[in-house]
């Protein structure tokens, strides 16, 4: 049974893991060596977890997919209750020695829960309607998190809900439907550019022949969206999210916060160069010019104490993990599996890009950990624990 167990083992992707948190264990004890030991409990427990992932039949998270969906809403509600976190925010449910982050846990539960809908035979991407219900399954956890509020981790949610629908297959024009209300929220900061988008999404939608119906229905929607962008803007935002937003636009405008965030984190990748300064030599990290080095701006250490080729090694390896990924999904025979392997590979695609965007400068600073990398713990757990997921699936892709 055992020998039968390893030779269903895919030890490439736990290779691939153990040198991703490898190199994340060695950052975080460069950026901050008080927080290693933690980090390192971490590790351990999360390896723990994805033993348990990787021994859990797959089935029983399918027949019990809804049950563990409506658990992770009613953590993420609870945590909006009695959670705490920096600024008056509420992400953390206070476990003892342990802080968990609901809306990480919400990631598995609700991965589980639209991978059980996609694979049943009557879903069909050819309907529009369909795509209702995993929308909505991924709107009420990002509502949850968004007014915790955690900008960050509610994009994961809008992400998930046009990315499983896009590999089964569902046509572009109503990938452009899903995610037509988030373009009509940023139009919708001048009227002027609303008005020109909405134009376009009309000529676009009576080009392709969609029913007058449905154009009718999406012009509203994306209206409504469009309007309300002053009233979030004005009434929902924290102050401190507005000025992510505008110091990404114009990083000038607040040199001394989040703009200095940025522009010291640029610092930190540039002043690399191809082979970094050397382990524990950084000196943006060393001096603290850069803020929050140990969690959302870990990769700037890495640039900066191991340069270009550094980065580009750590980059290879999160390629390769989620590539790996993709071809398990593609390689399981259950439906169920399929869609939970490749909502696991996207949820990493997204963290990786966004997080390393984020460094760099390409995208808005919006607090979003890099997998195994970035100190946390919740975040660790929930890692590893989808690691034994992939590897659980790896172990049966040959069973329906």
């Amino acid at each position: 049974m055992l020998l039968k167990r390893l030779k269903e083992f895919d030890f490439t992707l736990l290779l691939l893991s153990f040198l991703i948190i490898g190199s994340g264990l060695i950052t975080v004890y460069s950026a901050n060596i008080n927080l290693f030991p933690k980090q390192l409990t971490w590790v351990i427990l999360g390896l723990i977890g994805c033993m348990v992932f990787y021994l859990f039949p797959l089935k029983y998270l399918n027949m019990f997919s809804s049950i563990f969906y409506v658990a992770s809403i009613l953590l993420l509600i609870v945590v909006r209750l009695v959670g705490s976190g920096p600024g008056g925010t509420h992400r953390w449910l206070k476990l003892g020695f342990f802080q968990l982050q609901g809306s990480e846990v919400a990631k598995l539960g609700t991965i589980f829960l639209i991978a059980s809908f996609m694979s049943n035979k009557k879903f069909e991407v050819k309907k529009l309607r369909n795509l209702i219900v995993p929308i909505v399954l991924c709107l009420l956890p990002c509502l949850l998190i968004l007014i915790e509020p955690d900008l960050g981790s509610s994009l994961v949610f809008i992400f998930l809900a046009g990315f499983l629908p896009f590999y089964k297959g569902t046509p572009w024009l109503y990938l452009f439907t899903l995610v037509s209300p988030v373009i009509a929220i940023i139009a919708g900061a001048h009227w002027i550019s609303l008005a020109i988008y909405l134009i376009l999404m009309l000529i676009i939608l009576y080009w392709r022949k969609v029913p007058i119906n449905e154009i009718i229905t999406i012009f509203l929607i994306n209206l409504i969206c469009g309007s309300l962008t002053p009233i979030v803007w004005n009434h929902f935002l924290k102050p401190y999210q507005k000025m992510r937003i505008e110091s990404f636009i114009v990083p000038s405008k607040d040199p001394q916060g989040m703009g200095w965030q940025i522009k010291q984190s640029k610092i930190a990748i540039g002043s690399g160069g191809l082979w970094g300064k050397g382990f524990m030599q950084g000196t943006q990290k060393g001096f603290d010019f850069l803020p929050e080095a140990h969690t959302d701006f870990i990769f700037a250490v890495v640039s900066e104490e191991f340069g270009f080729v550094g980065c580009l090694t750590l980059l290879s390896f999160f390629f390769l993990l989620v590539l790996k990924s993709i071809l398990i999904a593609k390689a399981s025979r259950s439906n169920f599996n399929r869609y939970l392997a490749i909502g696991i590979a996207g949820i990493i695609l997204f963290q990786v890009v966004v997080n390393t965007g984020m460094a760099a400068g390409v995208m808005p600073v919006v607090g979003v950990p890099l997998p195994f990398v970035s100190y946390g713990g919740s975040n660790m757990l929930v890692s590893l624990a989808m690691i034994g997921l992939m590897l659980n699936i790896y172990a049966h892709r040959y069973e329906y």
